[in-house]
C-alpha cells in the first residue's frame, strides 16, 4: 500500500508530499489543476517511461519517491536477488534530468526500469483512459480469466509443457538434419581418423626428435667438443689434478694448518668435475654419423608438423582432436537410435501439453461463464442491465500445424490451443461485439470497473494492492454515479483505492479526500494538493455541484452525500 507519495519539478508541480491513508481516497479539483500529473508520477514508479518535456520549465530534474508499507511477501525472493533489503517498507525513488537521463531506486539500491515494472504489479494497478484501451486488447482476456478463475498456475504449467515441447523438437529437427549431413560427415571424421591413427602420435615425441636431430646434423662437431672437454677432465686432466689437490689440502688440515674452507670446496670441485666427466661420456655414447637415420628423423618431423598444422598446433591437440572425432563418430553412428528416441521424448511432450492444455481450454470456458454471470451482476448496479458477456476460445486452426486437437490440425501457442476474446452487448437485443468495438468510454469505464470488482472478490491476495482509478467513472451520472462510488467504496476496504473523480456522489463516499488546486506563486503556476475534512470538504463537492457560492441547497446536497453509510 501507498503511505507516502513526494514528487518534485514534475508538470506545473513544484514540490507535493502527500501522506496516504488506507481505504477509499479520492482526489479531485478543477480540470488542469495537476491531478492527471499525479497519475503520471505513479505511472513512472510503475517503470513506465518518460520524457525531458515533463520537467517543469527552468528545472534540473523531476524526482518522484513512493513509500510502500507493508512489503509483499511474494516480492522477498526477486528483492532477495537484487540485494535490497526490506523488512517494513520499500522506498522506489524515480528522477530524469533535463537530459532525458533517467535514473531508478529501491531502498537505495539502483535498479533498471524492467525491475521497476516487475515490482509494480504487486505494488499497485493503474486503471486509466489508456488501461481502458488495453483492455480492449484480446490478449489480455484469457488472463482476466485465469485470474479469475484461479486457473493462473495451470496456465503456467500449459506455459512450461509448451516450451518444453518446443524444445523437445527443436532437438528432434537438429537430429534429422545431422542425419541427413551424416554421411558426408562421417566420411570426413573417418578421413581424418586415419590420417591421425596412422602416424602413431606419442605425446613428447616431437621434443625428442628435435632434440635427436641436433645430434645427428652436427655429429661431427659434436664429437670434437665432446673429446676435448673429456680429454681436459679425465686421464691425468682436471679431475687428476682435482684429486691431488684435495689429498694434499686434507693433508695440511691433519698437520694442524689452518686450510678454512678450502679443503670442503676442492672435495666438492673433484665431485662435481667427475658427474661433469660421466655427463660428457653419456652423450658422447650417443654421437654417431647416421645420414640414413637422419634422414628418417627428418621425414618423421615432416608429418609432425604437418600433422599439427592441420589439427591444432602440437601433438597435444592433435591427439584431442583424434580423441574428440572418434566420440562424434560414435554419436554419427548412434544417430538413428538417437532419433527414435526423441521422436518418443517429442510425440510424449506434445501429448502432456495437449491434455494440459485441453483441460484449460475447458476450465477456461467454465470460468469464464462464471466471470461472465459476477459482472453482468455488477454491470446491472452501473446502469447496463442488459449486458450479455462471454468468452469465445478460437482454435489455433493451420493446415500445416505441428499437432492435432479434436480432429482439427493446430499451431499452438504457450497459452494453449486456442486464442480467446471477451464478447460483450450492452443493450439488449444487440448482438455481442469484441470489446475492441466498444464505441462508448464510459461504457468501457463501468466494464473495466466491474471487472476489477470481480477479480478483487475471489483474489486470495492477503495484503492491500494500491488500486488508481483515473476518472473511471468519465460519462456517467445519477444513480450509477452513485453505484460506482459504493462500488469503489467496497473495494477500499480490501484495498487501497485512489480515484481521480468530477463525481460529488463519487466523492463524497471517501474515506479520505485531497484537493488538487492550482496557485499562482511569483508569477508561476503551481500544484498544490490538501487533505479537507469538515467545512472544507462540504465547500468543495459543493464546488463539484456546480452551485453557486454560499448555495444553502447545495450545501444540504453535499452534507447527505457526506452521511451516507
Amino acid at each position: 500500500m501507498l503511505r507516502e507519495l513526494e514528487v518534485r519539478d514534475l508538470g506545473i508541480i513544484e514540490a507535493v508530499r502527500l501522506e496516504l491513508p488506507p481505504g477509499f481516497v479520492v482526489l479531485t479539483g478543477e480540470t488542469g489543476a495537476g491531478k492527471s500529473l499525479l497519475v503520471h508520477s505513479l505511472k513512472l514508479l510503475s517503470g513506465e517511461r518518460g520524457d525531458a518535456d515533463m520537467l517543469r520549465a527552468g528545472a534540473e530534474k523531476l524526482l518522484v519517491e513512493g513509500v510502500f508499507s507493508p512489503v509483499p511477501e511474494e516480492l522477498a525472493g526477486f528483492l532477495n536477488e537484487l540485494g535490497v533489503e526490506a523488512n517494513t517498507e520499500l522506498v522506489i525513488r524515480r528522477e530524469m534530468a533535463a537530459s532525458g537521463r533517467s535514473r531508478a531506486w529501491v531502498n537505495d539500491v539502483p535498479v533498471t526500469l524492467a525491475t521497476l515494472q516487475r515490482l509494480a504489479p504487486s505494488l499497485l494497478a493503474i486503471a486509466g483512459q489508456h488501461e481502458q484501451r488495453d483492455l480492449a486488447d484480446p490478449t489480455t482476456h484469457l488472463a482476466l480469466v485465469d485470474a479469475f478463475g484461479g486457473l493462473e498456475t495451470m496456465a503456467a504449467q500449459v506455459a512450461q509443457a509448451f516450451q518444453h515441447w518446443q524444445e523437445t523438437r527443436q532437438a528432434l529437427a537438429e537430429a534429422r538434419s545431422r542425419l541427413a549431413q551424416r554421411r558426408d560427415r562421417l566420411d570426413l571424421i573417418q578421413y581424418q581418423l586415419n590420417e591421425i591413427g596412422a602416424a602413431c602420435l606419442r605425446e613428447g615425441e616431437h621434443e625428442a626428435l628435435l632434440e635427436e636431430r641436433t645430434f645427428l646434423r652436427h655429429a661431427e662437431r659434436i664429437g670434437e667438443l665432446l673429446a676435448a672437454a673429456r680429454g681436459a677432465l679425465g686421464g691425468d686432466g682436471a679431475v687428476t689434478l682435482l684429486s691431488r689437490a684435495a689429498r694434499a689440502v686434507r693433508e695440511l688440515s691433519q698437520l694442524g694448518v689452518s686450510v678454512g674452507e678450502t679443503r670442503e670446496q676442492l672435495e666438492q670441485a673433484e665431485l662435481l668435475a667427475e658427474e661433469a666427466l660421466r655427463a660428457l661420456d653419456s652423450l658422447a655414447d650417443r654421437v654417431r654419423v647416421d645420414p640414413q637415420r637422419l634422414e628418417e628423423v627428418e621425414a618423421r618431423l615432416a608429418t609432425l608438423e604437418r600433422l599439427t598444422r592441420k589439427y591444432g598446433g602440437s601433438v597435444a591437440a592433435v591427439l584431442a582432436h583424434f580423441q574428440a572425432l572418434q566420440e562424434e563418430k560414435a554419436t554419427l553412428e548412434g544417430v538413428e537410435e538417437h532419433i527414435q528416441k526423441l521422436e518418443e521424448e517429442e510425440k510424449a511432450a506434445a501429448q502432456a501439453f495437449l491434455e494440459l492444455a485441453g483441460k484449460l481450454h475447458q476450465q477456461r470456458q467454465q470460468a469464464a461463464v462464471a466471470l461472465a454471470k459476477e459482472v453482468t451482476a455488477v454491470l446491472t448496479r452501473l446502469g447496463m442491465p442488459e449486458t450479455r458477456m462471454e468468452l469465445r476460445q478460437t482454435l489455433r486452426q493451420a493446415t500445416d500445424g505441428p499437432l492435432t486437437f479434436e480432429g482439427h490440425r493446430i499451431n499452438p501457442a504457450p497459452w494453449g490451443v486456442a486464442d480467446g476474446e471477451l464478447y460483450l452487448s450492452p443493450n439488449s437485443g444487440e448482438p455481442l461485439k469484441p470489446l475492441a468495438k466498444i464505441a462508448s468510454g464510459g461504457e468501457l469505464s463501468r466494464i473495466h470497473l466491474a471487472l476489477r470488482t470481480a477479480l478483487r472478490r475471489v483474489s486470495q491476495r492477503s495484503h492491500a494492492l494500491t488500486l488508481l482509478f483515473d476518472e473511471v467513472d468519465s460519462g456517467i451520472g445519477g444513480r450509477v454515479a452513485e453505484e460506482v462510488g459504493q462500488l469503489l467504496k467496497a473495494l477500499g476496504a480490501k484495498d487501497q483505492v485512489l480515484v481521480v473523480t468530477h463525481l460529488p456522489q463519487v466523492a463524497g463516499l471517501g474515506d479520505a479526500h485531497f484537493v488538487v488546486a492550482k496557485k499562482s506563486r511569483q508569477g508561476r503556476t503551481v500544484t498544490h494538493v490538501s487533505r479537507v475534512e469538515g467545512e472544507a470538504r462540504v465547500q468543495e463537492l459543493v464546488r463539484m455541484l456546480g452551485a453557486k457560492e454560499g448555495s444553502e441547497a447545495a450545501r444540504q446536497h453535499a452534507l447527505e452525500l457526506l452521511s451516507r453509510p
